[in-house]
């Protein structure tokens, strides 16, 4: 009699060692608050234009891995970033001004950019010279719900214009 049961019993046996494991449901991701995040975002940026003076607090938005792309120079990462930085800044007659016209970021809330305008004034040839541009610049959110940059392009609608013209 106890042979009778022996192969069912091994093949229920079988059947439940052979069976996926049951996954604990998992808790569902928290929903991000998008307009609550571009928000945060835009801060950012404006903080990030507020610090144009003080080149260690403007780098300071900068990841590590990040890529500068001015207009008429070349790509820079890592040092070269505050190398081109302080090119920019020791240029007589410098100013910078931004602002971000709007942002968007990703649905986890991780990723996003900012995009708008600038003017940057310099002298050239004793006459102070106004460049005006837009830019679009890509951050990271990071581990402590800081933003950091890491992409900047920007780039000119035209040739500088006598500072009187602009």
């Amino acid at each position: 009699m106890k042979s009778k049961y022996l192969p069912m019993m091994a093949t229920v046996l079988l059947g439940f060692g052979c069976a996926p494991p049951v996954e604990e449901p998992t808790a569902a991701a928290p929903a991000v608050d998008l307009e609550a995040t571009r928000d945060a975002l835009m801060a950012a940026d404006k903080a990030w234009s507020e610090s144009v003076g003080e080149t260690d607090e403007f780098l300071s938005y900068i990841a590590d891995d990040a890529h500068f792309m001015p207009f008429g120079a070349p790509l820079a990462r890592g040092d070269a970033i505050r190398t081109t930085w302080e090119h920019l800044v020791s240029m007589p007659g410098f100013a910078l001004e931004w602002e971000a016209t709007g942002a968007d970021v990703a649905e986890s809330g991780e990723l996003g950019y900012t995009l708008g305008t600038f003017e940057l004034t310099s002298e050239q040839d004793g006459a102070s010279m106004v460049t005006v541009g837009k830019y679009v610049t890509v951050w990271s959110k990071q581990a402590d719900g800081s933003w950091k940059v890491q992409v900047d392009c920007f780039n000119a609608d035209g040739p500088p214009m006598a500072a009187e013209e602009s």
